[in-house]
């Protein structure tokens, strides 16, 4: 296995061009050549799930392997849960159905991690669901808990990074990507012990800090993945985490401004920018599928204008406004350079919370921030006071942006934990695929920034490779508006799109969003970036068939 940046701070950049060089001579996926030896017996399969308890594959030592039968409605095949540790606190879950098709798929994490995502659900210690990709791909299926334990406040993020000792380090640097290399090269190493092969695909999917994973897979580990999916994320974490603090440094300030007034703000905007005959979307059912196409301004909520709540507690003052404004806008450095990109209109409360070291596994701007800001300059004042606090942390007095940025932007590269898009840009211009995503009223991270550095990520792919970069990745926008709506392959089959474009190139061009308003079922087409979906004027309302990408 080649490694590209494996070691802390180490850059992938320099690597591109060779790489691009060499994948393009064979680009058929990770064991793709290795002949096929006989299956073995199911017997044979349940022998190694037994075996390999205590076992050290790959530095990783095998704590626990667990036999699952086949049941009738929710697997076909009957499968092996292995699980395994790494010092200081990395667990991994390797999933290893019978009815192996050859396919290797590696599930990214969440907020700060800390918890291993299982491929098997259990209820009352009955088999109640396999993830998708073992059930329905025949897939073996990884994971991590990203090197921390959620569980176990001693062995847990942030607060196990703080204090510069060797574990705390360790753990940090797993967090940041380490842990993502250990466990496909674990993970192939299972396959291995029990097929006698490596995989012929592998994939990688995620949202959020999944999403980071994912796009940190591409760019450091890039023989390894045939199809990588991306969700919910900005390729760039600098830009983001500036982003976020700026928005937490206003709590407990006039600036800020309170849960009910975000709801009210955006309830407004739905009203002005879904009327009828006015929708931006071509359709007044109080959705906003194209919320980025919505005008309404920060200002005209300011109290006393015509558009504003007539409750004092509800419209905003001259300084909210401004925070909203600053929402709704891009945050420009005074060089002109775009720092972080608008978000578009939504319910922006519960990003904008201010949460404590104890609940950093919460989605907010102080949150996330806060624990990246850290593994950017290892100062723990980045850390507000625990709840029911909501005080900013210490660091976040005084703020400035125009000095943090380049701060953050530094720290995160050399913590292995923000992006190289020219490493990402080698990746697709090698031929692998590369699916991203966003959703477009994401209140967390911003659908616009992950366009823009998409978009530059892609231009550089396209000095790399004569091939239109379109032809290995592609973005899309789901219509919704809140964080990770769509990332479960029930409402979009992410799954089945990635593997269709690597094993039969088929690419693809439209795919749909399963949900629901209330108690009603809805889809609509999650159209490629920059297309939104717009309603034909007639058919059903909640059928994608009725809208078209424009």
């Amino acid at each position: 296995m080649i490694i590209y940046g494996s070691k802390l701070g180490q850059s992938p950049r320099l690597l591109a061009a060779g790489f691009v060089a060499v994948a393009l001579a064979g680009c058929g996926g990770s064991g793709g050549g290795v002949a096929e030896p006989a299956g073995p017996t199911a017997e044979a399969l349940k022998a190694t799930c037994a075996s390999l308890k205590g076992q050290t594959v790959e530095g990783v030592l095998i704590t626990a392997t667990n036999r699952i039968e086949a049941k009738t409605g929710v697997a076909d095949a009957g499968m092996c849960q292995v699980l395994g540790t790494r010092a200081p606190f990395l667990d991994i879950e390797v999933t290893v159905p019978d009815n192996w098709s050859g396919r290797l798929y590696q599930q990214g994490g969440g907020g700060l991690d800390g918890r291993l995502a299982s491929a098997v659900t259990l209820a009352n210690g009955t088999l109640a669901a396999v993830h998708a990709s073992v059930a329905q791909k025949g897939a073996i299926y990884a994971a991590s808990n990203g090197g921390n334990r959620a569980a176990v406040p001693a062995q847990a993020s942030p607060a196990v990074w703080i204090g510069g000792s060797a574990d705390a380090q360790a753990s940090a640097t797993d967090y940041a990507y380490r842990a993502l290399g250990t466990t496909v090269t674990f993970a192939k190493g299972i396959a291995k012990a029990f097929y006698a092969k490596v995989p012929t695909y592998t994939y990688f999917n995620g949202c959020s800090n999944g999403g980071r994973n994912a796009y940190t897979a591409a760019q450091r580990w890039p023989t390894e993945y045939n199809g990588i999916v991306s969700g919910c994320e900005s390729m760039d974490m600098g830009g983001l985490i500036t982003g976020m603090l700026n928005t937490a440094a206003k709590a407990n300030t006039p600036a800020d401004i309170t849960p009910a007034q975000y709801a009210d703000a955006y309830a407004k905007a739905v009203a002005v920018c879904d009327a009828p005959g006015t929708a931006v979307d071509g359709l007044a059912d109080g959705y906003l599928a194209n919320p980025g196409a919505c005008t309404l301004t920060a200002a005209a909520l300011q109290c006393g204008q015509p558009g504003a709540s007539t409750d004092p507690a509800l419209c905003l003052s001259a300084a909210q406004a401004t925070t909203l404004s600053g929402l709704l806008g891009n945050l420009v450095l005074t060089s002109g350079a775009t720092a972080y990109s608008k978000l578009n209109w939504t319910n922006f409360a519960p990003a904008s919370a201010i949460q404590g070291v104890p609940a950093l596994g919460v989605t907010s701007y102080g949150g996330l921030g806060g624990a990246f800001a850290f593994l950017a300059t290892n100062d723990p004042r980045w850390f507000g006071a625990p709840p029911p606090s909501t005080a900013p942390a210490p660091n976040l007095t005084g703020y400035d942006f125009n000095v943090q940025y380049p701060i953050f932007t530094s720290g995160l590269q050399q913590a292995g934990a923000d992006h190289d898009k020219a490493a990402i840009g080698a990746y697709v211009a090698s031929g692998r695929k590369l699916l991203s995503w966003h959703d477009a009223g994401d209140p967390l991270i911003s659908a616009n920034d992950h366009m823009r550095n998409f978009s530059t990520m892609s231009n550089i792919a396209r000095t790399l490779s004569p091939t239109d970069p379109r032809s290995n990745a592609r973005m899309f926008i789901v219509p919704a508006s809140t964080h990770g709506a769509g990332g479960n392959f029930t409402e979009i089959d992410w799954l089945t799109a990635i593997i269709d474009w690597v094993e039969t190139n088929k690419a693809p061009d439209q795919l749909t969003y399963r949900f629901a308003t209330g108690t009603t079922a809805r889809s609509m087409p999650v159209c490629e970036a920059p297309k939104y979906p717009r309603y034909n004027g007639t058919g059903d309302i909640n059928s994608a068939s009725s809208f078209t990408c424009t």
